[in-house]
C-alpha cells in the first residue's frame, strides 16, 4: 500500500503547452482525412474511385483541302482508361470553328468507314476525315481538336492546310 501512494506522488503529467499541441496535431491530421474522404482524393488511391483521365497524344496532323480533301491526325492513347475518339472540331487562328468532323461514318481507319474510333494503348492510330471546305484556305493555320467520348480534348495546333 505504502508502494501505491509514493507511486502516485511520483507520477507527473506533460505540460500544458505539449498537451495542447498534440491535440492541435490531432485535429488537424483528422481533418486532413475527411477532406480527402469527401473530396475523393482516398477513394482514388484506394482503387474505389473512378477519377482516371484518358492519356492520349496527337503525334501529328495534316489537312489537304481540295475535292474530297482529307484531314488526317495520327493519335496515340498512352495510358488511362479506353478511349474512343468521337469528333475533330477544326479551328482557325481566331478561334473560329470552321468545321467539326463527327457523324455517321465520319472517320475511316484502314479503309474502314467509322463512327467513333476506339483506340488502343500503345498504338499509334491514323483517323481520316473529310476535310469540310468552307472557310478554309490552303496555306492557312489551323488547330485540331481531337474530342472524346468520356469528354476529353487534345488538340493538334499549328496545322497548315494544303493542296495535295
Amino acid at each position: 500500500m505504502n508502494t501505491f501512494k509514493k507511486f502516485i506522488k511520483n507520477s507527473k503529467a506533460i505540460s500544458p503547452i505539449f498537451a495542447t499541441l498534440i491535440l492541435i496535431a490531432i485535429a488537424v491530421i483528422a481533418g486532413v482525412v475527411v477532406y480527402m474522404f469527401t473530396s475523393g482524393t482516398l477513394a482514388t488511391m484506394t482503387g474505389g474511385g473512378t477519377a482516371a483521365q484518358e492519356k492520349i497524344t496527337v503525334q501529328a496532323a495534316s489537312i489537304v483541302f481540295n475535292t474530297g480533301g482529307k484531314t488526317t491526325v495520327y493519335i496515340e492513347q498512352t495510358g488511362g482508361p479506353a478511349a474512343t475518339v468521337n469528333s475533330f472540331i477544326i479551328k482557325d487562328t481566331s478561334g473560329t470553328t470552321i468545321g467539326v468532323i463527327s457523324g455517321t461514318n465520319a472517320f475511316t481507319v484502314g479503309g474502314t468507314a467509322m463512327t467513333t474510333v476506339p483506340l488502343t494503348t500503345g498504338t499509334l492510330t491514323t483517323i481520316v476525315g473529310t476535310t469540310p471546305t468552307l472557310g478554309m484556305n490552303v496555306g492557312s493555320t489551323y488547330t485540331i481538336t481531337v474530342t472524346t467520348a468520356a469528354g476529353g480534348s487534345f488538340v493538334a495546333s499549328g496545322v497548315v492546310a494544303t493542296s495535295s
